[in-house]
């Protein structure tokens, strides 16, 4: 779980500020043409956009894969088989680094920044546009 006490400064307008007072958010956003969930949290001061990861439609199978894993722990817990235990604890160790290797495979083939850009239909709402 990540540590929202964080105190973080802007690369770009040096403000100080807690992840926690901004939070980690979510959007949908287009990278050449397929919608994909960013997930993010930007300087209160500037907006800079820093990127925590990019999730598509393998991250999410990649996901639920280790979910389906750990629920299987839990039918098993309490039982005394051990062998059963050491195995699934193994698969769950290996498809957790396939999953953060995937979400770092993800990040680096999209290595440019994400900005707000205004709507051009409401001025209030802001978008995120990814510039390579």
């Amino acid at each position: 779980m990540v540590n929202n006490d964080v105190l973080i400064k802007c690369d770009k307008c040096e403000h100080e500020f807690f992840l926690n007072a901004v939070g980690i958010n979510e959007a949908t956003v287009e990278l050449y043409g397929v919608s994909v969930i960013l997930v993010y949290f930007a300087c209160p001061k500037c907006n800079k956009i820093y990127r925590v990861s990019i999730q598509d439609k393998r991250y999410y199978e990649l996901k639920e894969d280790l979910e389906k894993t750990k629920k299987r722990i839990q039918k098993y817990n309490g039982r005394r088989n051990g062998e059963m235990s050491d195995m699934l604890h193994s698969m769950i160790t290996k498809k957790h680094k396939r999953l953060v290797e995937y979400v770092d495979a993800v990040n680096k083939a999209f290595p440019g920044t994400f900005v707000f850009v205004e709507s051009e239909n409401n001025r209030e709402e802001k978008i995120i546009k990814y510039l390579p």
